[in-house]
């Protein structure tokens, strides 16, 4: 099996695996605060025993300015789990994951003001059509919308701004340092920085509460970063692009199955429109190249059907 094949196999689980943190977060019944202290500290253990395994932390070595940048872009890091494991219980798995992948385009945003980081109008050109589909998804005006359904989809919005920072930060970070010791030193760091914000009276005390934090730790954190950046290494831009559109799609199905939430059509047509300029964009498509594709292939259909 080539390296391509199994980079997408790679990305194709760990993107599946995403989309069902929301059900476990619901499962758990926990605050966010705790569920993220808990995610961190789990994580930081399995991916701390996986670095070691490899080999990776005997050259772990910070100067003060990495130092900075680990440090912010852990705490945005762990701020974005916070407002998205508040979004999940304000609208609903589904809705949440679809805003949250609006992220990439607030990078485009970002352009705007970093120098020598200046968007193509590509990309403009899908950042409009992303930024459309969330009008259309969140339907502001609409009297079915109450007021915590809008808090839900603005906290949506501030945990993908919040990634995209960590994004930011952490972007010259890669360069020198392997990202599975840049995640093992966000998870530590989120998990110092929540012990006085986690409630210790307040834990899990069920089975199913007890395994849904233990797999979110597990399963979530440490198999689900190790299987993305073993996707980074192996697999295409392209072929990760068009496979995360896995990550809403399982969200949405989950939504379903576990709490017979189901997106209207306007819900729906607006994620599609999200979700499709995202990966179109994290693919590297140009709306032009995209129509002439189309109707390219579309003119070959029909004069063959008139032969």
């Amino acid at each position: 099996m080539s390296d391509e094949r199994i980079g997408q196999l790679y990305m194709a689980f760990a993107m599946a695996i995403s989309g069902t943190i929301g059900y476990f977060v619901l499962l758990s019944e926990q605050s966010p605060f705790n569920v993220v202290w808990f995610r961190c500290a789990i994580g930081s253990v399995g991916l701390a025993a996986y670095c070691g395994y490899r080999g990776y932390l005997g050259s772990f070595r910070l100067d003060r300015q990495q130092f900075i940048k680990l440090f912010f872009g852990a705490l945005t890091l762990i701020a974005n789990w916070c407002f998205l494991f508040t979004a999940y219980r304000m609208t609903s798995i589904g809705i949440t994951t679809v805003v949250y992948n609006v992220q990439p385009f607030l990078l485009v945003i970002a352009g705007f003001m970093l120098p020598g980081e200046r968007p193509s109008r590509s990309a403009i050109f899908w950042l409009v059509l992303s930024f459309t589909g969330l009008v259309v998804l969140a339907q502001p005006g609409a009297e079915h919308n109450g007021h915590s359904y809008l808090l839900g989809i603005a906290c949506a919005l501030a945990a993908a701004t919040l990634y995209a920072a960590t994004t930011l930060l952490t972007r010259s970070l890669s360069r020198s340092l392997r990202p599975e010791l840049i995640a093992v030193s966000h998870m530590v760091i989120g998990t110092l920085v929540f012990i006085p914000l986690a409630n210790f009276h307040a834990l899990p005390a069920s089975r199913p509460q007890i395994g849904a934090i233990v797999c979110l730790g597990t399963i979530h954190t440490t198999f689900m970063y190790i299987l993305l950046y073993g996707a980074f290494k192996k697999a295409a831009t392209s072929s990760i692009a068009v496979l995360s559109f896995i990550y809403p799609l399982v969200a949405v199905t989950v939504d379903f199955f576990a709490f017979g939430r189901v997106l209207t059509l306007t819900q729906l047509g607006g994620g599609v429109l999200i979700v499709t300029a995202a990966v179109a964009y994290a693919a590297g498509i140009h709306p032009l190249s995209a129509v002439r594709s189309f109707t390219g292939r579309r003119r070959a259909r029909d004069g063959s059907g008139r032969s």
